[in-house]
């Protein structure tokens, strides 16, 4: 119940920038803003102290797809998939570091990952939990199928409106009635063997392109998916996709040392921004996950961040570092 009180309050705030515009301006505020950081930056130290680390994997840097607020479509990365002894390589650092979960996303369509299911399989035989990120655009029948056979602990579809024109602007080279097709179909064909995984949740990010649909985005999807989530488009691909004017705002930490990125590369980088990966934190060819965790950069950069005192570039322009990091360590779990 506690969960879903914070979804509920998440989804009311990413889907309403007056709410968001409101809230940045209170904790921005002399008196009150003291309190909050005072408040807030202890309860981050604390919480980050007592949660075990998380790893995200990019399988691959392939996707299907150029959506208009995605950057992948200007990522001048080579193009390539990690090999299956490397994963298992970090899947097993890992694991032995007390991870619970590793995410299988970042620039990437898991479905064009010919070894999804055997990289799942690995994650649940060393007692971790995966989920991904999808487009749905390649969840047909037979897919739907091995995903059903083999499924992850959670599956996360991006469907940015509930209008097919808009949609289709939004998510380029997609075709709105095959992917709600497909999100539903796999939803029923899940509850019809009784099977509780994978959880499924519908994903929409907000911008000015679709910010009128978020109430009927969650109506919509009521009882077709687990869960209906709404969050603010960021500056990763284009400031012109973000909604708020952060300029002004005080930041606040926005890395976790706690979730590992990792790309397809094997390189370790900052955070999902970063999407040639130029802020290399480590390289996991070379190195265990225990020595780039323990790294005298890794560290510098969670404690310049709390400090407000962060000089790297891609922070200072970064509207994550400014909005949503202002309140999404509450809702961190």
């Amino acid at each position: 119940m506690i969960i879903e009180g914070l979804r509920e309050i998440k989804n009311r705030v990413a889907g309403n920038s007056n709410a968001i515009n409101f809230f940045l301006r209170v904790i921005n505020l002399p008196v009150i803003g003291s309190v909050y950081d005072e408040v807030y930056l202890n309860y981050i130290r604390n919480k980050i102290e007592k949660h075990p680390i998380s790893v995200t994997i990019e399988p691959n840097n392939i996707c299907n797809l150029r959506c208009v607020m995605c950057p992948y479509k200007d990522s001048g990365r080579k193009k390539e998939t990690m090999p299956m002894p490397l994963f298992k390589k970090i899947a097993d650092e890992a694991a032995g570091l007390g991870c619970r979960e590793i995410h299988l996303t970042q620039y990437n369509e898991p479905f064009t990952d010919k070894f999804i299911f055997e990289r799942i399989k690995y994650i649940r035989d060393k007692g971790m939990r995966s989920s991904f990120y999808s487009n749905a655009v390649l969840l047909n029948k037979e897919m739907r199928k091995k995903l059903l056979d083999n499924p992850p602990d959670w599956v996360r579809f991006s469907v940015d409106s509930v209008n097919k024109r808009i949609f289709e602007e939004i998510r380029t080279g997609s075709n709105y009635e095959e992917v709600v097709k497909n999100i539903i179909s796999l939803y029923r064909e899940r509850e019809d063997r009784n099977q509780e995984l994978p959880k499924i949740e519908v994903f929409f990010t907000v911008m000015d392109k679709n910010k009128n649909e978020s109430k009927k985005f969650l109506k919509f999807w009521k009882g077709k998916c687990d869960f209906a989530s709404l969050y603010p488009a960021d500056s990763r691909g284009s400031e012109k996709y973000v909604m708020l004017k952060y300029k002004n705002l005080k930041s606040y930490p926005c890395f976790n040392p706690k979730r590992v990125l990792i790309l397809s590369n094997g390189k370790v980088t900052l955070c999902c921004v970063d999407i040639d990966g130029k802020i290399e934190l480590g390289d996991t060819k070379k190195q265990t996950l225990k020595e780039i965790l323990s790294s005298k950069r890794y560290k510098e950069i969670y404690k310049s961040q709390l400090k407000r005192k962060c000089k790297i570039g891609m922070c200072k322009n970064c509207s994550k570092y400014y909005i949503d990091s202002a309140f999404y360590w509450w809702f961190y779990d």
